[in-house]
């Protein structure tokens, strides 16, 4: 079963911890990831844990260095490369009880999400 919210009436309807305000559909899906902090030059492989037009919630590895407002860029599949990642902002971080792993919810740039939605 696909979770998907699309206005706040669902909203209200569904009581689950992956629901959260978003213009757009979003789709639960498991699909590789990889981010790049332009910063300090590294790379992380991760996993989606939801898509949708505008971003991504991503689980990464603990020590991805990111934080709320961090510019980064973003590839989903395998193997990426500098032509096909798309820049985006990590909106907020979840470290969790486990310090293995992080979730990270990440928009993309408001021209890009704009771009998407427009195709």
């Amino acid at each position: 079963m696909t979770l998907v919210c699309t206005n706040e009436a669902e909203l209200l309807d569904l009581n689950d911890s992956y629901c959260e305000r978003r213009r757009g559909l979003r789709v639960r899906q498991a699909r590789a990831v990889w981010v790049y902090e332009g910063g300090n030059g590294r790379t992380f492989g991760g996993e989606t844990e939801d898509l949708s037009a505008t971003g991504l919630r991503v689980v990464l590895p603990a020590d991805a260095r990111l934080r709320p407002g961090k510019m980064i860029t973003v590839h989903v599949g395998n193997a990426a490369s500098a032509r096909q990642m798309i820049p985006a902002k990590v909106v907020w971080v979840d470290r969790g009880q486990s310090m293995e792993f992080l979730i990270a919810g990440v928009e993309f740039l408001a021209s890009i999400a704009a771009h998407l939605d427009a195709a």
